[in-house]
C-alpha cells in the first residue's frame, strides 16, 4: 500500500459553496485525512473555491447552462469524466457524494479500474434522481451511509448492493462549543435548516402557536433558506404572530455558532431526517434538542437526557415539550450539559479514522463485474428521461467522454 492514498473525489459542494450537511462532511473528512490521503477534487466550475489544505488538488469542471437540476448534474458527470481523464494522475480509489456525482464515479471506475465508494447523505424518493442513486448503490464497491436508519431504508429497495457501511457524521467540537457565560441564553427558540417540506417548519409554527398561549413572550428564530420561505412567512401572519418569529438567512461559521450559543434550545420537527447534523452542532454548544422521533435523530438523542423526542407530525406533543423547556431553566441546563457530553462522541477525527480504515480495506482490491441488475436499472433510468437528456446519459454510459470534448 502506498504511503499516501490518492482518491478522486466528486462533490457538488465545497467552500464557499456549502448548502447543507454534505458540504460540511466533505470539508471535515478531507481535512482530517490530509496527512494520509491526497484528494483529486472534482467540483462544478465556479472560480472561487477555497484551498483549505495542500492535500486537496482542485479540478473545476465546466458545466454549460442547463434547464433543470438533473440536466446540470448529467452534464457535470459527463464533463467530469473527461476532465479526470485529461488532468488526473493515477488514483487508488474513487469517492462520490450523493446522486449528483455518482454517474461520473461509475463511468470513471470502468476507465481506471479502481474501487468506487458511493456516499449517500440524503436518500432520494422520486425519479429520475432515485434511478441515478440506485445505479450508484449497485455499481459501487462500497456504499457509505450516515445512520442505521438510512441502511434500513436502502435495504428495502431490494438492490444487489455489494457492501454497505455506516459512518456517522461528526461535529467540530472546538468550533461548536458553549459560550463563556453558559448556560445563560437570550430567550429564543431556534430552528436551523433548509426551508423544505421534510424539515417540518409548518409543524413547528403550529406548535409555536400553542406554546405562545402558555409563554406569550416566546420568540422563535428560523435560520435557513429555501423555496418555502415566503410561504412560512405568510403562515406566521395567518396565525397571528409575525412579531414573535424572526426569519434569518442561511448562516455558517461564527454567526451560526453564536445563534446556537444564545438559544434556549433547538427544535428539529422533521418529518424525515437521515442523520441530523444540526442536532450535534446544537448539543456541542450545550443546548438541548426537541426533535421528531425519526431517522438518525433517534440514534443521536436519548429521550429525556439530551432533550426530547416527539412523535412525528404531532404538533401538540411538540408544543408541550417546547413549553416544558421554556419554563424550566434548570432542566435546560442539565440536558444541555448531557448534550455536550454526547456530542463529544461524534468528533470529525473519529469520522476520519473510520473513513481511512475503509479506504485501506479497498486499496488494491480488484473491481468485480457489475451485477446483471445494473442493466435493468440503467434502462429504467434512461426511460425516465426526456430524449434530450437521454442523449447526454447515453454518451456518458458509452464512454464517449474518454476522447470527446467538454460540452
Amino acid at each position: 500500500m502506498p504511503d499516501k492514498i490518492r482518491v478522486a473525489l466528486f462533490s457538488s459542494e465545497y467552500p464557499p459553496h456549502i448548502f447543507g450537511g454534505m458540504g460540511t462532511h466533505v470539508v471535515q473528512v478531507t481535512s482530517s485525512l490530509a496527512d494520509s490521503v491526497t484528494f483529486e477534487m472534482f467540483v462544478p466550475k465556479r472560480g472561487d473555491y477555497q484551498e483549505l489544505h495542500p492535500a486537496m488538488r482542485m479540478h473545476e469542471v465546466p458545466v454549460p447552462r442547463a434547464q433543470t437540476n438533473v440536466e446540470f448534474w448529467l452534464r457535470f458527470c459527463r464533463n467530469a469524466v473527461l476532465v479526470a481523464r485529461q488532468t488526473m494522475p493515477s488514483v487508488d480509489l474513487i469517492h462520490c457524494h450523493d446522486w449528483m456525482t455518482v454517474l461520473a464515479g461509475l463511468c470513471l471506475r470502468e476507465v481506471v479500474r479502481v474501487p468506487l465508494i458511493a456516499n449517500v447523505h440524503l436518500p432520494q424518493t422520486s425519479v429520475p434522481t432515485l434511478h441515478m442513486e440506485n445505479l450508484g448503490l449497485v455499481g459501487a464497491d462500497l456504499v457509505l451511509i450516515n445512520s442505521q436508519a438510512v441502511r434500513e431504508e436502502l435495504v428495502t429497495r431490494g438492490l444487489a448492493i455489494r457492501r454497505m457501511s455506516v459512518v456517522p457524521n461528526g461535529v467540530a467540537l472546538t468550533e461548536f462549543c458553549p459560550s463563556p457565560d453558559w448556560p445563560l441564553d437570550d430567550g429564543y427558540i431556534l430552528f436551523v435548516g433548509r426551508l423544505a417540506p421534510q424539515k417540518g417548519v409548518d409543524l413547528l409554527l403550529r406548535a409555536f402557536e400553542v406554546v405562545l398561549r402558555r409563554c406569550p413572550e416566546g420568540r422563535l428564530f428560523i435560520v435557513g433558506d429555501g423555496d418555502l420561505e415566503l410561504y412560512f412567512q405568510r403562515v406566521t401572519h395567518y396565525l397571528g404572530f409575525p412579531h414573535r418569529v424572526s426569519f434569518v438567512n442561511w448562516q455558517t461559521g461564527p454567526a451560526l455558532v453564536e445563534l446556537y450559543q444564545k438559544a434556549q434550545f433547538v427544535v428539529m420537527p422533521s418529518y424525515y431526517e437521515p442523520f441530523g447534523i444540526v442536532a450535534l452542532e446544537a448539543m456541542a454548544c450545550g443546548r438541548p434538542i426537541v426533535a421528531s422521533r425519526v431517522g438518525g435523530l433517534e440514534e443521536i438523542i436519548q429521550d429525556g437526557v439530551q432533550g426530547y423526542l416527539t412523535p412525528s407530525g404531532d404538533h401538540l406533543q411538540l408544543a408541550r415539550r417546547m413549553a416544558d423547556l421554556m419554563l424550566h431553566p434548570e432542566r435546560r441546563r442539565r440536558m444541555g450539559q448531557a448534550g455536550r457530553e454526547r456530542a463529544a462522541q461524534f468528533s470529525w477525527g473519529k469520522v476520519g479514522e473510520a473513513t481511512m480504515s475503509l479506504y485501506q480495506s479497498l486499496v488494491g482490491q480488484a473491481i468485480s463485474p457489475d451485477p446483471a441488475q445494473i442493466l435493468d436499472l440503467r434502462q429504467e433510468f434512461l426511460t425516465s428521461l426526456e430524449p434530450r437528456l437521454q442523449a447526454i446519459a447515453v454518451s456518458l454510459f458509452n464512454g464517449a467522454t474518454r476522447h470527446g470534448k467538454v460540452i
